[in-house]
C-alpha cells in the first residue's frame, strides 16, 4: 500500500514494524516524544515520520496497528504534520509511506480492527506479492543476499549447488521470512567455507500462506 508516490531518491528510508511494539510505544516510534512527556522519557525522542521527512517511511506489518493509533496515522496522512508526545506544537513533514500487511485488510475492516479512511488513504496503489513458493526463480537471489548478509566479518560463504536445489525444492509456508531464517541457521551451522545440502534444515511451521 502506498500512500504518496512523489520520487525519493537518495533520501532516507526508515522501517518501522508496527507488530514489534508494544501498544504504549506505538505513537513515541512514530511520532517521537518531548523529555518528561511520560516516564521514562529522560531526553527528546525523534519518531520515524521525522527522521524519514524528504524520504520514504516503510510500515511493516500495518494490520497490526492498534485501533486506537490508527486515527493519529491517518491525521498524520491527511496533513502531513506530527506532534511529538508531550509537545502542544505540530510541525510538517514531507514522507512518501509504503505499508506492507500479510493480513487483508478489506476483512479486518470488515471485523472493526482496521479502520476504513485509514486503508482508503493508504490505498493508491496497492501492490500483491505472491507468495515465495510461486516465486522460485526468486529464491536464488535472496538466498545469496541473505548468505552474504550473515557471513560474518569480511568472510565470503557460498552457496552449494545442493543447498540450493533443497531451497528451491521447499513450498515455504512462512514465505521471505522462512527463507532468511533458514539461510542464517545455515550460515551458523555450516562446518565449512560454503552452505551445503546439509545445513539447509526447515522450522516445524503450522501457517500457510
Amino acid at each position: 500500500l502506498v500512500a504518496e508516490l512523489s520520487p525519493r531518491s537518495g533520501k532516507p528510508l526508515i522501517v518501522l514494524n508496527c507488530g514489534a511494539l508494544t501498544k504504549d510505544l506505538v505513537e513515541s516510534e512514530l511520532f517521537g516524544h518531548e523529555k518528561g512527556a511520560f516516564t521514562g522519557a529522560n531526553e527528546r525522542k525523534v519518531g520515524a515520520f521525522e527522521a524519514a521527512n524528504g524520504g520514504t517511511l516503510f510500515l511493516d506489518e500495518i494490520g497490526e496497528l492498534p485501533l486506537d493509533m490508527q486515527p493519529k496515522l491517518l491525521r498524520a496522512l491527511e496533513n502531513s504534520e506530527v506532534r511529538r508526545l508531550g509537545s502542544p506544537k505540530s510541525f510538517h513533514v514531507d514522507v512518501r509511506v509504503i505499508a506492507a500487511t500479510n493480513r487483508k485488510l478489506e476483512e479486518e475492516v470488515a471485523a472493526g480492527r482496521f479502520r476504513e479512511d485509514l486503508l482508503h488513504r493508504l490505498n493508491i496503489v496497492t501492490v500483491e506479492l505472491p507468495p515465495l513458493r510461486r516465486r522460485a526463480a526468486d529464491i536464488e537471489e535472496l538466498a545469496m543476499h541473505f548468505v552474504s548478509a550473515f557471513s560474518p566479518g569480511n568472510e565470503v560463504v557460498a552457496l552449494a549447488p545442493g543447498a540450493l536445489e533443497k531451497l528451491k525444492g521447499h513450498v515455504w509456508p512462512g514465505n521471505i521470512r522462512e527463507l532468511r531464517n533458514t539461510i542464517q541457521r545455515a550460515v551458523l551451522m555450516r562446518m565449512g567455507d560454503a552452505v551445503e545440502e546439509e545445513d539447509i534444515t526447515f522450522a516445524p511451521s503450522s501457517f500457510e500462506h
